[in-house]
């Protein structure tokens, strides 16, 4: 994975689109196999996104250290 986030951060800073879109698919792909071998759902990434939606930088930063 730490290849293919290479190769999205250089195509991303060439800014060639289409490379970049590939290159996106690919770590997409990794990502998921990664889900699929730890038992992690799309459900517990958006859980995960959810509870870091919070307004306030200073209670984000407390819940952070917590």
């Amino acid at each position: 994975m730490g290849e293919e986030s290479t190769e999205v951060i250089i195509a991303g800073k060439a800014e060639d689109k289409a490379e970049t879109i590939y290159e996106i698919a690919d770590l997409a792909y990794h990502v998921l196999v990664l889900m699929v071998q730890m038992g992690i759902s799309v459900e517990d990434i958006r859980s995960e996104l959810a509870s870091r939606h919070i307004i306030d930088h200073k209670v984000k930063q407390e819940k952070m250290t917590k």
